[in-house]
């Protein structure tokens, strides 16, 4: 339970619903063990004797008898309670409900509360989980598979959750079950010298370490490698969900299923490996308490114990041993949530690489000036920028053109800081970027993207993410800008339309005005357009050129483009190619400079002919 003693304070916003809880399992516990083998050896008799009642001993202790092993007891108090023959019987019916309502009324308090504790908890859990990943840079989510993250953040934040309450409260429960079990068999060896020899059938109590402990080993590896397999089989899930058109175009539904067959059949195999090792120790245990039982009875007809002695023993032995089972199965949730705990903690130790510094630099209004300076820059060991510089001054506008590979995507990432450089710097009016808290700088930057993601909400709502505290009217106004509010208002709901799952309801050409009205709603002073065209033909690429025409007007902007069309705003033009800025200048310039440049340029032009 140690590596989970740092999760402790998750807790605390409930501890004191849980302390509670765990006082109505400890109630419950002492009421199972002591309570009912009570009323056993008092209740059953008097009800079924067959003769007047006589007085009832509850407690005839005597200080100057031995006790077990011929240990002198003088230093014990001497104890009588006697209960009158005139209330035996009323004692005897009354005492049984009693310990029913108690043990009922207790493990309800227990059961209810603690649920509401583990829902509080995992609500916590998994909002320290998706609080992290908010903040991990890109590059981890390119090393993760969404699908793997996704059954981290629901199902092994539900282990962590069951060792975190469920486990502690059956670490109270059960030891007072069986100290109380164990109590009444002291209790009544006090009382009887032959009952004494009783007490020898818990010496088989500590072998039933030894299944635990042999099972929580194997349960653990065999956990991880469910944990793992689980990951897998969500990720599988996820791509297929995400990619139906293309799963259909390509005749790849047998593909698929295949795939999935395979990764629920290793699933399935992984399962019942736990399954097996989990379900083992019950009935190991029980063979070990059996033989206890067994040894207990020899030990009780050699001492002449009477019956009703006997059965009430014999059921505090069963509540000894129960106790100890479940102890064993939570030692195997244990290795569970330990093999979950191991997995979130790859995230939670993910090391946030992109973050605000220890002493912002105020960032102020922003202008627009951009500097690199020699700039170099990897995903991996292997540089995609190696020594790029240059300046763009507030309000240029700067189309970055090269072939696939050469740089482009990873220049404009910079800017906003989405990773950070390995060599030289990026300033915003003068300041690195390092220096500014994430907020300041990206609240100055606007981002329209070839294939624009918009959440499953309203129109309205998708639009307003540009910027959340921004009036009804704003909106309206940057979707007219973005001449999107005809197709909107034309939709049978409006602005309450629901966009459905990254927007699948809405075509492309929509989809993209939508992203433009977040921009023109932003209205930050940079402004990156990553080939926010070459997704939609060319019908809707002019009608939404028209729009950008006006977006970019005064602000800094960087446009990546295949189409050479859509950056016809461009005043200058950064070449690209294999990471570095091969020309600089106006159009005119570099396709006399560049035959890299030109040889695109004429090949986009033929084929337009053509």
């Amino acid at each position: 339970m140690k590596k989970f003693l740092p999760y402790y304070p998750m807790l605390k916003p409930v501890i004191g619903t849980f302390v509670i809880a765990l006082l109505c399992g400890a109630l419950s516990g002492i009421a199972s063990g002591f309570g009912l083998p009570l009323m056993l050896k008092k209740v059953l008799p008097v009800l079924f004797a067959g003769t007047a009642p006589q007085d009832l001993e509850l407690i005839n202790f005597d200080s100057s008898q031995e006790l077990f092993g011929g240990i002198s007891a003088t230093w014990l108090p001497d104890i009588h309670l006697v209960v009158p023959a005139n209330y035996v019987l009323i004692f005897a019916l009354l005492l049984m409900p009693l310990v029913f309502i108690i043990r009922g009324v207790a493990m309800f308090g227990n059961t209810y509360l603690l649920n509401l504790c583990g829902i509080r908890v995992l609500e916590s859990i998994r909002m320290k989980l998706f609080t992290h990943l908010q903040h991990l840079h890109l590059g981890f989510f390119g090393k993760n598979k969404s699908g793997d993250l996704l059954s981290r953040t629901t199902g092994d934040t539900m282990l962590v959750k069951t060792v975190l309450v469920e486990v502690t409260n059956d670490l109270v429960i059960q030891p007072f079950t069986l100290v109380g079990a164990v109590g009444f068999i002291v209790w009544s060896a006090f009382q009887s010298a032959a009952t004494q020899q009783f007490l020898l059938s818990l010496c088989v109590v500590p072998i039933s370490v030894l299944p635990v402990q042999f099972i929580g080993k194997r349960l653990l590896k065999r956990s991880k490698k469910m944990l793992v397999s689980a990951g897998e089989l969500s990720s599988v899930l996820s791509e297929s969900l995400q990619a139906p058109r293309e799963i259909r175009a390509y005749n790849l539904e047998e593909r698929e299923c295949s795939r999935f067959r395979k990764c629920v059949r290793d699933f399935f195999a992984l399962q019942m490996k736990c399954v097996k090792y989990d379900k083992m120790l019950t009935p190991l245990i029980e063979i070990i308490a059996a033989c206890s039982i067994s040894f207990a009875v020899y030990q009780a007809a050699a001492a002449k114990l009477d019956q009703d002695t006997v059965i009430a023993l014999v059921g505090a032995l069963y509540f000894a041993y129960d106790p100890i089972k479940k102890l064993g199965k939570i030692n195997n949730r244990v290795k569970e949530g330990t093999a979950g705990l191991a997995r979130l903690e790859e995230i939670w130790q993910a090391p946030i690489e992109v973050a605000d510094p220890a002493n912002p630099h105020p960032l102020g209004v922003v202008r627009g000036e951009i500097n690199f300076r020699d700039v170099t820059f990897g995903y991996t060991d292997v540089p995609v920028l190696r020594g790029v510089s240059f300046e763009a001054k507030p309000g240029d506008t700067i189309a970055l053109v090269g072939p696939s590979g050469a740089g482009k995507s990873s220049l404009v990432n910079l800017i906003p800081r989405f990773y950070d450089v390995s060599i030289g710097s990026v300033a915003v009016d003068g300041i690195d970027v390092r220096d500014v808290r994430l907020a300041d700088l990206r609240k100055n930057i606007a981002i329209v993207s070839q294939e624009p993601i918009l959440f499953n909400d309203t129109i309205y709502n998708n639009i307003l993410i540009g910027r959340l505290d921004a009036t009804r009217e704003e909106v309206i106004a940057a979707a007219k800008r973005a001449s999107a509010l005809e197709f909107i208002e034309s939709l049978d709901n409006g602005w309450d339309t629901v966009v459905g799952e990254r927007g699948g309801r809405l075509s492309g050409g929509q989809r993209q005005r939508i992203a433009v009205a977040r921009a023109f709603l932003r209205d930050a002073p940079i402004l990156i357009l990553d080939e926010a065209t070459s997704a939609l033909d060319t019908e809707s690429e002019a009608q939404i050129q028209v729009s950008l025409e006006e977006l970019v007007r005064g602000r800094t902007t960087f446009m990546i483009a295949h189409r050479f069309s859509s950056i016809r705003t461009a005043k200058r033009i950064l070449v690209f190619d294999e990471g570095k800025i091969i020309a600089d200048g106006p159009h005119e310039k570099i396709y006399e400079s560049c035959p890299l440049y030109r040889g695109l340029y004429d090949q986009q032009a033929m084929e337009k002919i053509s």
